[in-house]
This record gives structure tokens, sequence and C-alpha cells, in this order.
């Protein structure tokens, strides 16, 4: 029940920002007096048209238990944008293994299979003549998600021009 809270703290921590889940993942362990245990993996799916980032979407699954994600318009909440399944285990060579299901309605897009993902590595995955899915998946908490964290919030930190 408690990986279970965990997780229902993180998934939304992520929609306020990747810094909320790092402080999530660290208070966690620090509560418990030791490296907090593996509570799942994140998977980041980034959609990509032309070479231009369209979509961009993150989610905690918990190892072996299916996560989904629906997206819908912010002006017409009945209107589903996208839907994301994902379910994901680690393998003995420390990959990730993704099986996702991808649903988007406007560009007639239905995906599902697997991917296997080096964590912290990209991982592209063509979903029709012009668009292109780019997988990230990591294990939460572990470093690579740490390095991942403060990368994040390096890209979003507003620059001087």
């Amino acid at each position: 029940m408690r990986t279970l809270r965990v997780i229902a703290v993180l998934s939304i921590a992520f929609l306020v920002g990747a810094g909320s889940a790092e402080v999530a993942v660290r208070a966690k362990g620090a509560r418990e007096g030791k490296d907090p245990a593996p509570i799942g993996n994140l998977v980041s799916l980034e959609l990509r048209s032309d070479g231009a980032t369209i979509a961009r979407s993150q989610l905690v699954s918990p190892s072996g238990k299916s996560a989904k994600m629906i997206l819908r318009d912010t002006v017409d909440p009945k209107n589903v944008r996208m839907v994301l399944r994902v379910s994901t285990a680690r393998e003995a060579s420390g990959a990730v293994c993704v099986d996702y299901s991808l649903l988007i309605p406007e560009l007639a897009v239905v995906k599902s299979g697997r991917v296997s993902v080096k964590p912290g590595v990209e991982q592209t995955l063509a979903l029709g003549p012009d668009l292109t899915a780019v997988w990230t998946a990591l294990p939460v908490p572990s470093r690579a998600f740490d390095d991942w964290v403060r990368a994040e919030r390096a890209r979003k930190t507003p620059r001087a021009s």
C-alpha cells in the first residue's frame, strides 16, 4: 500500500514538474533512513514530426503493472487527444521493457507493441511516414533518474537572451 501511495505522489508530481518528483523520491528515502527501493519506471514518450516535437508525455509505471494517461483538449474536455498505456518490467540486462498502447485519434494512429530501452538512452520508433516516437525509460529511483531530473530542470530554465 505504501508503494502505491508513493507512485500516486510521483504521478501527480510529474504533472507539476520533474523537480517535485525528485523531492518526493528523496523524501521517501530519507524517511526510511536508507536508499529507497525501486518503485517503478519513468516512461517518457516524445512524438516528433519532420524533426519537430509535437507532444511530450511522462508517467511513472509501477513494475509489472500498467499505467494510463489520457490527454484531453483544454477547450473541449470531451475531446481525447491521446491515450497512452504502458506496462514496464526490468530486464536482466538492466534495460526497461515497455509494453505500450498508443491512440491518437486526430492523426488516426493506433499502435501497440514492445520496446526495450536502456536507462537514459533514447529509443526511436517510426509510427508512420512522418511521425516518430522517441522513448526514454528510467528506473525510479536511480542515479539515471536523478541525472534526468537535473537535465530537465536545466532545459526548462529560462535563459537570458
